[in-house]
């Protein structure tokens, strides 16, 4: 992450914290608040107010970058189940249904197809569902969508039937008979991760004992006399914000001993600043 991006997270969450706390914090680089750091091991940022330099906090930043590519699709499907539960009702077909999506880039202007094939072959599909009955959808939709993403086949079966590639699987099951909605039941998968999975591996990595890590860089903020420490962990819109903090709420207490605070900071949004956990007194 470089100086700049750090500087806006820094500002954002300073911006949100003075307003939030009617206080006054400024923030400069550590190492030129302790000039003895340069070069060597240190933090990011020492904050304090205006009218009192001498009580500071030390704020780290990392940003969670990996989980933007599985976060994005993961916000893809919400909004893309959102367009079909309105095309489902005008159709007024009954049931709630769930999909277990695959990986899909959908261009703009082959949105309207899909959700036209994908509608087509559920109402055909919906009147003999039962309830928590799960069902393959995808070669379906293969049929009507020509842009419909394949897989290697993985067993002779498949191979006979397809040939090298299959279509993807569209899993869908209807949890009732009443409403009307279709929702995404879990993250596309991107290789072998899902959405879940990437954030904790993404997660993992701040936290990890190799290399310079947060508490590692916390530790020494404290040394040299911080009142509270706060790593900040840098994020886009669409960070599963009650994923991260199960993950913290989940660490070993050796791997956060000396962060007192952790906030989500939507470096996109200004605004958008999100308490995850007090890790520590106070």
């Amino acid at each position: 992450m470089g100086e700049e991006a750090e500087e806006i997270c820094a500002q954002h969450f300073l911006n949100w914290y003075n307003k939030q706390y009617r206080r006054d914090y400024i923030h400069q680089r550590a190492e030129d608040y302790f000039p003895e750091i340069k070069g060597g091991l240190r933090w990011e940022f020492v904050a304090y107010e205006r009218n009192n330099l001498q009580d500071w906090v030390g704020i780290e930043v990392k940003e969670l970058i990996t989980v933007r590519e599985t976060s994005i699709r993961f916000k893809f499907w919400q909004d893309l189940c959102l367009e079909l539960t309105q095309d489902l009702a005008g159709r007024e077909i009954r049931g709630e249904f769930g999909i277990l999506p695959p990986v899909f880039d959908l261009r703009s202007e082959e949105r309207l197809k899909f959700r036209e094939a994908f509608i087509e072959v559920l109402c055909q599909e919906a009147t003999n569902m039962k309830v928590d009955e799960i069902i393959n959808i995808g070669p379906d939709i293969a049929d009507k969508f020509a842009n419909w993403p394949k897989e290697k086949s993985s067993s002779l079966d498949e191979y006979y039937k397809w040939g090298e590639y299959r279509p993807s699987e569209l899993q869908i099951t209807k949890s009732a008979d009443s409403g009307c909605e279709v929702i995404s039941l879990t993250s596309p998968m991107i290789g072998p991760y899902s959405v879940p999975e990437k954030h904790k591996e993404t997660f993992n990595e701040v936290f990890s004992p190799a290399g310079i890590k947060a508490n590692k860089q916390l530790r020494l903020a404290k040394e040299k006399g911080a009142g509270e420490t706060i790593l900040l962990l840098a994020c886009d819109s669409f960070v599963e914000e009650g994923l991260i903090r199960s993950h913290v709420q989940s660490l070993d207490r050796h791997l956060i001993s000396d962060i007192d605070y952790v906030y989500l900071v939507d470096i996109g949004r200004g605004d958008r600043v999100i308490k995850i956990s007090p890790l520590g007194e106070g």
